[in-house]
Parts: C-alpha cells; structure tokens; sequence
C-alpha cells in the first residue's frame, strides 16, 4: 500500500479512541436505561427488584452489542447507503445482522452462565429475543452508517485545495496531483476506473485506491477527455470499465464496471450511454 494510499484509509478508516469512547458510553446508557425500566417493570407487579442482577445483565447484554461495532462498521464502509447505492447495499446489512445478532446471543448467554451456570439457555433466548436482537443491530447500523459519514467529510475538509489540474494530454500519460499530508501524489487518469462527488469534493476511483480532489465535477470531466463519460451529475466513468448497461427505472441504466461497482446513470445522460451500450455491443 503507497503512502497516500495508506494515509487516506487511516483518515476514513480507523476510528480513533474518542468513537470507541463513545461507543461504549452509549452501551452503558443503554444499560442504565433499560436496567430502569426492567425495574420499574417488576415494582408495578409488586416484585422485589434486583438492582445487581439486572444492571449485570443489561451490562453484558449491551456490551456485547457494543463488541460488534467495529464489524458493523467494516459493512457500511463496505456497503455504504447512498442514493446511488441502497437498492443493493441495504439489503446486505439487513441481513448480515441476523448472524452478528446470533453471534451476540451466543456471547450473552457464555458470559450470564459463567457467572450463573445453567440459568441462561441459547435455544429459548433466541426463540423469545431473536427479532428484538436484529432490530437492536439494525439501530447500531444506522449509528455506524452516520459516524462513518461524519469521518468521511472529516476527511475531506481536511484534504488541501487541489492545485489546478493538468491539461488531458491523454489517458496514457496524463495524471492528476492528489494532496496528501505527505505530499502530491500523482494518479495516472489511465487508472482512474471512476469519479463521483463528495460534497465539494470529487473521489478518484483506482485499482489501487481512492483519492480525495477539491474539484468540479464539470471542470474534471473537461480534463478526462475522451476516454470518460459523465453518465450522471455525480459520476463520470471511464468508457472501457463498462462492461454491461442494464436498463432501470424513468429511463436510466444501471452500469456494471469491471471492477464489480454498480453505478446507476440520471435521466439527462440517457443518450449517451444508450449510444455507449449500442457501440458496445
């Protein structure tokens, strides 16, 4: 991994010790809070309430929620929801947190019968709590999804102003100066696959990386030249990483890269990925 490269995933990737911090502030809250309302649950039925018992119990039961963070982290970096992206991001989070919320079932139950042998069984907890546990997940995904954005524009205000772009003296031998806190790194166009918006920012797209510009997305299509397509307000594409167009809703395409990305095109750019596709066949 270069530098920059190196430099940039450190920025977007790794959570510092204030988010781990945080995380576990909200597991105790919500251990506080539901140890609470467990109590006042068994005064209204004139029930002696075990303080101990059950603060221990919602302890282990969020904590170990909180222990899954930086997996579920991991999936919205590697699914994130956009606007471009849901449709087949969402579903994969979705349903990955059924085994995260097994799995978490199975460390509750590890934990209460270490402390209790024998009082805590998998297969009732999971009849009676599975679908509360999943929502539970669900709930954490959307903080992940939201502190992984907040890190991503983090980023992205720290990035300095790009310096003007090169001329396009053509894919093969032209590049674009990418600022990093070690220093320009220069990204040959050739292996730029795509380009989408972030903000006020544009994200470069490679085999070997992702890059942060302070551009335009019109100045940057200009630049490309040829070899590119803007297929949407967001996106430019380079031509020969198309490998399928398959026809969407209102007229617009979903786009299959060789990569593997997916990117769906908008309406005003129909044409000329229709005129893509045809050629292409």
């Amino acid at each position: 991994m270069n530098a920059a490269h190196a430099s940039h995933s450190h920025a977007t990737r790794t959570p510092s010790w204030p988010l781990y911090a945080l995380i576990a502030v909200t597991a105790t809250a919500l251990a506080l809070l539901t140890t609470a309302q467990a109590g006042v649950a068994l005064v209204h039925e004139g029930q002696a309430v075990p303080w101990a018992g059950l603060l221990k119990a919602r302890l282990v039961d969020w904590y170990a929620c909180a222990l899954f963070m930086p997996v579920l982290l991991a999936l919205v970096r590697r699914y994130p929801i956009r606007c471009d992206t849901w449709a087949h991001h969402l579903p994969v989070l979705l349903l990955a947190s059924v085994p995260i919320a097994v799995a978490k079932e199975v460390i509750f139950v590890a934990v209460g019968n270490y402390f209790r042998p024998g009082v805590f069984d998998l297969t009732t907890l999971l009849s009676e709590d599975l679908s509360y546990e999943v929502m539970a997940v669900w709930s954490f995904l959307a903080v992940a999804q939201v502190l992984v954005s907040l890190q991503r524009e983090t980023a992205a205000e720290r990035t300095p102003e790009s310096p003007p772009l090169p001329a396009a003296v053509g894919a093969s031998t032209a590049f674009i100066d990418v600022p990093t806190p070690q220093g320009l790194r220069r990204v040959p166009i050739a292996e730029i696959e795509y380009v989408d918006a972030h903000g006020n920012y544009a994200r470069l797209v490679t085999s070997r990386g992702r890059y942060l510009v302070r551009e335009t997305m019109a100045r940057l299509g200009a630049r490309l030249g040829s070899a590119f397509l803007r297929v949407h307000r967001s996106v430019i594409v380079r031509r020969d990483r198309i490998v399928k167009a398959e026809s969407a809703k209102n007229g617009c395409y979903w786009l299959e890269l060789a990569s593997g990305a997916r990117l769906r095109t908008g309406r005003s750019y129909r044409d000329a990925v229709r005129l893509l596709s045809e050629s292409q066949a």
